[in-house]
């Protein structure tokens, strides 16, 4: 198998992987009480209970079942697969930077004017700031795999050259 063929492998996979972290809040709702799936809705609650404080008051719920996230973490799930699935934006690696900067700086303002009790949890706000962090992550995660920085930046190059 060569290289190209090998990335664009990598790619998918990652991919596929991305949109089901996207898609995983929801699996230990769906799959309760399922034979065989349910056991995997556990492995996924085990690994949010690890990783996420999930605080009933700052948590999104689904008909009557809170989901085994809080609405942050959820947008950050939702944001990376949502970017691997649709694959946008395709930003280089600057504006990149500035957008995860500035989505992290936004972040940081609500997490810290809702611990200074300045406002209330707002779980729509959460969950977008989770989103806007993560939604470019996904893209530029299988962008990379796929070695398309490497294609950008060997035509910046030779544009360079031929100046």
């Amino acid at each position: 198998m060569d290289r190209a063929r090998l990335r664009e492998y990598l790619a998918r996979a990652l991919r596929v992987a991305l949109v089901v972290i996207g898609i995983s809040p929801f699996l230990p709702l769906v799959f309760r009480g399922v034979p065989v799936l349910d056991a995997i809705g556990r492995g996924f609650d085990g690994w949010f209970a690890f990783q996420c404080h999930r605080d009933p008051a700052r948590t999104l719920s689904v008909g009557s079942r809170l989901m085994p996230v809080c609405s942050r973490c959820f947008g950050i799930y939702f944001g990376l697969g949502i970017g691997a699935l649709f694959m946008r934006p395709k930003l280089g690696v600057w504006p990149l930077r500035i957008w995860v900067g500035a989505a992290a700086l936004v972040m940081l303002l609500d997490v810290v004017t809702e611990m200074l009790m300045m406002r209330p949890a707002l779980m729509l706000v959460r969950a977008l700031t989770g989103t806007l962090l993560a939604l470019p992550v996904g893209s530029a995660l299988v962008r990379a795999v796929r070695g398309e920085d490497d294609d950008a930046e060997q035509h910046q190059a030779q544009a360079v050259r031929r100046d």
